[in-house]
């Protein structure tokens, strides 16, 4: 059994001592707070964190009031607000953040209140800010910038009032301290720029009101980005000379360190594609600078061994575990226990920030945790009240999930699938290069099939009469979806992608790939070939691919589609294939155009529900649910979402 000691060591942060080195760091998923303040929703979904063993609990971000003149409405954009109403001078604000730090507290943990000005409408200059808009803000003059630092020692005061143990300036991937920390943001003249010692004037400033406001036994902590990895703005050697000015000038307690931008050049939140922990050595350094300030790391740490590493090497005090605690809130304890076999593990898919915070989502939602969003409904879950003969037919996401809370709840569970493999479309997707993390979850749900006996019968096309020979009380279909066909579906030389992803195709020097997908389908199947040394170039059938790719992995796709030499033609259709000619056509005018010497084509056109099996099904069992892709093709989170729902209607 592997070893872990050093992750569950106390450590003293200020005047505050945190019971472990597991840190849920800030991050705003929707989780509650409809009117500004903690509710149920939110409270469970943080305390199913401590609860299952995690030290310190950042919740989410707290946006501080922005001096707007009268008459301007809040701003409210993706991923940023500047709002005027200042949530601390609610009248039930302490009552009701109480609430929550007595939550948190109960379980050991201590409870961290990240206060943030994250906004692009008022900055320290007139310059572009983001690398994705051209929003030019609004110039901070000398009133504005001492209003604003006044809220944070008022927001601290009342944070402190209300039970929080520690208060974090967000000074990071484009919060207005870093706009003021940046030469390439900070141009100003006065003393609040210029000089590396009037930019980080803000940062000393606020924490200096937080500490005239508010009582000594509240630690006061800063998240900073270690490199902006922008032209014109700091690097790692100019952070760490930053970090080591602004904590001779002021009392900081920790500094909270991630790498990046919100734009994913590199992305702070890294997906899959970054492999793990890549930017620890920037935390490294800048805890080398301030060695008596405790530092915690975040990025991509999802397995409580590679945090123990990172620990055990001295590169950092605490690590940021948060999206390993969305996949499983019990991580903690699992591992603290040896129970490493039970952890699910985070895949990096970023569902949960991508898809929620700046996406068409907005509730928590989790690809491989169906539970994110609705513990307080989990929680009420009981056994069944009868035990059912179950069969799943099909062990993709939707099946497996589903498999799994029936065998939870005391069903006898049957696994239909006609692979020799399970995992579905995961598999598919885990061909892809740095897409393996998919597996990570295909190997945590066979591994909980076994530990509950579910009996999992493969390379077994089902059909309804073998379905109905087994007797079924009740039947989840969970068949999946199908590439979708098109009219060259079929022709010499034309493959769909998963035949691709598959191996065995014969793609030669030069690929058309033709895409009517807006998700990852087309630049992994692009990603694939063109790490086999083959030309490639997309049609696509409409302005951009990866429209719906959330926007911090959407830099690294592009990224390695740039250095492969991926050529993309956008509002493109193919018309015709043939003799190694590729005859495309404008989206728009109807304008041909003529790609030669093409040796093969790749369909990308999105998914249709294979359902003929839950059709033929109708009326014959007992109880019919049809789960998954197999009812309409979506994403894994809705995979494992409605095959987990199914299950505790059975």
């Amino acid at each position: 059994m592997p070893e872990i000691t050093k992750l569950f060591e106390p450590i003293r942060v200020g005047p505050m001592t945190v019971p472990n080195r597991i840190a849920e760091t800030t991050y705003s998923i929707n989780s509650g707070r409809a009117d500004g303040l903690p509710d149920d929703s939110f409270i469970e979904h943080h305390a199913q964190r401590a609860r299952g063993g995690a030290g310190w609990i950042g919740n989410e971000t707290w946006l501080m009031p922005t001096p707007l003149p009268p008459g301007r409405g809040d701003e409210i954009l993706p991923g940023s607000g500047a709002v005027s109403f200042a949530i601390y001078r609610h009248p039930q604000f302490i009552p009701r953040v109480r609430r929550f730090t007595e939550a948190i507290h109960a379980h050991g943990a201590v409870c961290v209140m990240q206060l943030t000005h994250l906004q692009s409408l008022m900055c320290p200059s007139a310059v572009s800010l983001s690398l994705a808009s051209d929003y030019i803000p609004h110039v901070l003059d000398e009133e504005e910038i001492e209003r604003m630092l006044d809220a944070y020692g008022e927001a601290a005061a009342a944070f402190a009032a209300a039970g929080a143990d520690a208060v974090e300036l967000h000074c990071a991937h484009e919060a207005l301290p870093e706009w003021f920390l940046s030469p390439l943001t900070n141009r100003r003249d006065d003393r609040w720029g210029g000089s590396r010692h009037n930019r980080i004037r803000f940062a000393v400033e606020a924490v200096r009101r937080i500490r005239v406001a508010a009582p000594a036994s509240l630690a006061v902590g800063l998240r900073v980005n270690a490199d902006q990895c922008r032209d014109g703005g700091y690097d790692l050697d100019e952070m760490c000379a930053m970090a080591e000015e602004i904590c001779e000038a002021v009392a900081v307690d920790y500094l909270s360190v991630d790498v990046g931008s919100t734009w994913g050049k590199p992305s702070y939140i890294q997906p899959m594609q970054y492999g793990d922990a890549p930017f620890v050595e920037h935390a490294a350094a800048i805890k080398r600078a301030v060695p008596a300030v405790p530092v915690l790391y975040a990025g991509r740490v999802n397995d409580p061994l590679l945090a123990e590493e990172l620990l055990a090497s001295g590169a950092v005090d605490l690590v940021g575990m948060t999206r390993a605690m969305l996949a499983d809130p019990d991580m903690p304890v699992k591992a603290r226990t040896g129970r490493f076999d039970e952890i699910r593990k985070c895949i990096g898919c970023n569902t949960c920030i991508g898809r929620v915070v700046h996406g068409e989502v907005k509730t928590p939602l989790c690809a491989v945790n169906p539970v994110v969003g609705h513990e307080a409904e989990w929680a009420r879950m009981q056994p069944a009240a009868a035990v059912k003969r179950v069969v799943v037919v099909g062990g993709g996401p939707a099946g497996l999930e589903a498999a799994r809370v029936a065998a939870l709840r005391g069903h006898l569970v049957t696994v239909l699938e006609r692979e020799r493999e399970l995992g579905g479309m995961t598999c598919l997707a885990a061909k892809a290069p740095r897409r393996e993390a998919f597996l990570f979850y295909r190997d945590y749900a066979e591994r909980e099939l076994r530990r509950l006996g579910v009996e999992v019968r493969r390379g077994l096309a089902a059909d309804a009469e073998a379905v109905l020979a087994l007797a079924p009380d009740a039947v989840v279909v969970a068949t999946g979806a199908r590439p979708r066909r098109s009219p060259l579906t079929g022709a010499a030389g034309v493959h769909d992608f998963a035949e691709v992803l598959r191996g065995g195709v014969a793609l030669g020097e030069r690929v058309v790939v033709v895409s009517e997908d807006d998700h990852m389908i087309t630049p992994s199947v692009a990603d694939y070939i063109a790490a086999r040394g083959v030309r490639v170039e997309i049609l696509h059938k409409w302005l951009s691919i990866g429209d719906q790719i959330e926007r911090y992995t959407r830099g690294i796709v592009f990224q390695r589609l740039a250095a492969a030499g991926v050529v993309i033609h956008p509002s493109r259709t193919i018309a015709d294939y043939g003799d190694g000619v590729v005859h495309a056509r404008c989206s728009h005018t109807g304008e041909t155009m003529e790609i030669p010497g093409v040796d093969c084509v790749v369909l990308s056109l999105g998914m249709e529900s294979d359902d003929a099996l839950a059709r033929s099904l109708k009326g014959r069992v007992p109880e019919l649910y049809n789960v998954g892709s197999s009812f309409a093709p979506r994403f894994m989170a809705e995979a494992t979402q409605h095959g987990a729902n199914a299950a505790r209607l059975l």
